[in-house]
């Protein structure tokens, strides 16, 4: 799903046809809640295999990213350490303000992993 959007080039041609998706999105959200779930867009950085992903996921509402409203942000870390990842959530700072500082997160990343 989706994936014919990712040939798109520009900001404005992507906007223009995502409503050609509606009917998509409205079936995974029903089928998420057929299975007692709910969606969540999210992106996954994997440091030891140098990859990352964004995706739109179903989850348990017994997980942190379930439990989201508004405007709150969520991280789960998983480390070799710790058995049970680390979650920090709060509030988020707009999606302006947002949207840069991750773009900007993502761009430390991929400098880190390209070394």
């Amino acid at each position: 799903m989706l994936h014919e959007l990712e040939s798109v080039t520009s900001g404005d041609e992507y906007l223009a046809r995502l409503p050609e998706f509606d009917s998509d999105v409205a079936k995974l959200k029903q089928s998420a809640a057929a299975e007692n779930k709910v969606l969540r867009f999210i992106g996954k950085v994997d440091i030891p295999s140098n990859s990352v992903s964004v995706e739109i996921a179903k989850y348990d509402y017994s997980h942190p990213f379930a439990a989201l409203k508004g405007s709150d942000n969520v991280i789960s870390i998983k480390t070799e350490r710790y058995q049970n990842p680390i979650i920090i959530q709060g509030a988020g700072a707009g999606a302006d303000v947002t949207a840069a500082g991750v773009l900007g997160d993502v761009f430390k990343i991929a400098q880190r992993i390209a070394k």
